[in-house]
């Protein structure tokens, strides 16, 4: 069984880039909903994800979290917007 751990960035106090009227971390949140949905399609996977609803969580309770449950494969969703670091 294959363990991914899905991380929508951002989420809750955090809204990551804004734009346009949009938030990252809706999107990112959007896209890693649909990713999950994809994956659970598969034989052998096992899926989670940092957060489902709009939460606020430290970077260290995020990994925690996975690490925790023995995460195979850790995949954090982002879109930059230019600028920044990390």
């Amino acid at each position: 069984m294959v363990k991914i751990f899905i991380d929508p960035g951002h989420g809750g106090t955090d809204s990551g880039a804004v734009g346009n009227g949009l938030q990252e971390k809706a999107l990112t949140l959007t896209i890693a909903k649909k990713i999950e949905t994809l994956l659970k399609s598969y034989e052998d996977v096992s899926v989670r994800m940092s957060r489902t609803n709009d939460t606020t969580l430290s970077l260290t309770q995020r990994t925690n979290a996975a690490n925790t449950w023995g995460a195979d494969f850790f995949l954090s969703i982002h879109i930059n917007a230019g600028g920044g670091s990390g």
